[in-house]
């Protein structure tokens, strides 16, 4: 698997005065602390996102071809960092693909995606106690990941636990392999949104076009 990690220190001064507002105060609060807690969500967001890669590739690879698997793996592209343009935490997954990708597969291209997507946010949140998807359980999970105990997270105000749900965005992309993008002229397909939304709301995006 190709890994590329970003640790990024930013000035608040970078901000612009007009967007995202309760994401900056986040950003802000988590970048003052004695120990970068931007930095430290990061790692364990990339630590987490490597396991998935793990489940989800043996998840869409057949027992009979299991020796495969190590292989595949290199070909996975997986990067967690932060866009101050955007404010936000994106954890990102890039998986190459071979076909079904074409103008006939708009449709079950974005559900695939959507699906891998699903499947990753899930192995992202398995070890939460609450059994079914909420804002409260992703709040939780993000919490544990960019606070250490002892900061005593369990404190933090309700909205402030919203707007970190808001700050980290899940980006799962379908690309081409170069021979298939060479012989079809075919673009990749991406979809994306935070960990909280539902999967029939994440945004997909396929040839420029977003559904």
């Amino acid at each position: 698997m190709k890994k590329f990690s970003v640790f990024i220190i930013l000035s608040i001064l970078l901000f612009s005065n007009n967007s995202n507002s309760d994401q900056k105060d986040v950003i802000k609060n988590l970048m003052q602390r004695p120990l970068n807690y931007l930095d430290l969500g990061i790692i364990n967001l990339e630590r987490d996102m490597e396991r998935s890669i793990d489940r989800i590739i043996s998840r869409y690879t057949s027992r009979l071809l299991a020796n495969l698997i190590g292989d595949r793996k290199e070909e996975v592209e997986m990067a967690v960092i932060y866009n101050w343009r955007k404010t936000a935490v994106i954890a990102s997954i890039s998986i190459p693909m071979s076909s079904g990708l074409g103008e006939n597969d708009y449709l079950s291209s974005s559900n695939k995606c959507r699906e891998i997507f699903d499947d990753v946010r899930h192995n992202l949140l398995r070890s939460q106690p609450e059994s079914s998807l909420s804002e409260s359980q992703v709040a939780s999970y993000l919490v544990e990941k960019f606070y250490p105990p002892s900061n005593q997270p369990w404190t933090l105000p309700e909205d402030y636990r919203k707007s970190l749900v808001k700050l980290v965005l899940l980006e799962v992309v379908l690309r081409p392999t170069n021979k298939y993008a060479l012989s079809k002229a075919v673009l990749p397909v991406s979809c994306n949104g935070n960990l909280a939304e539902e999967k029939g709301d994440i945004k997909a995006v396929h040839n420029t076009t977003i559904q």
